[in-house]
């Protein structure tokens, strides 16, 4: 009875391996030509008006008295874009009257962790970017961000010579980034 049921089970297997269908070659195909682009449009940013408490990203004036800030290690300077990511285009997110909100509110968030009037803090810079998750470019130890690229600002503030980096998206968060 053994033998019967290993030649039937045996049996089984084989016609299940017949009816399989059978390995076929793979024949190489070339590889598709890519086409570079036809134009490459460049779009720049709006830039500070004069009225501006500030210079403009990328400006090299400086007012007298006002400290010369040195880019941050790991940051480009002021004004330059950031390697591997585009410099964002004017959207409705980014602009300048949200350039100037933004930066308003880092003034303002500062002022209230030192203490001190808005009055005393100058801002020197606020770069639009992208950050590459809602953290801003500053995750916090234990907090899980939405992984998702998110328009904002790298605001730079003085005061005195004390130098302190904000980073912000389009709405309402300010963060502060010690690097």
């Amino acid at each position: 009875m053994r033998k019967l049921i290993r030649l039937l089970s045996i049996g089984a297997v084989l016609a299940l391996a017949a009816c399989s269908p059978a390995p076929t070659a793979v024949q190489p195909t070339e590889p598709p030509t890519i086409e570079p682009p036809a134009t490459v449009v460049v779009v720049e940013m709006p830039t500070a008006s004069v009225s501006m408490p500030y210079p403009a990203p990328g400006s090299t004036d400086q007012s007298p008295g006002q400290p010369t800030v040195a880019p941050i290690s790991g940051y480009p300077a002021p004004g330059q874009p950031t390697a591997g990511q585009p410099t964002p285009e004017p959207t409705s997110e980014i602009n300048e009257a949200t350039m100037k909100a933004m930066s308003e509110l880092a003034r303002q968030k500062l002022a209230e962790e030192l203490e001190i009037s808005v009055d005393q803090i100058k801002v020197v810079t606020a770069d639009p970017t992208y950050w590459s998750d809602t953290s801003l470019g500053c995750p916090q130890p234990g907090m899980t961000y939405s992984q998702i690229v998110t328009p904002g600002y790298r605001v730079t503030l003085v005061v005195g010579n004390d130098v302190y980096t904000y980073h912000t998206d389009t709405k309402q968060t300010v963060v502060r980034c010690e690097l």
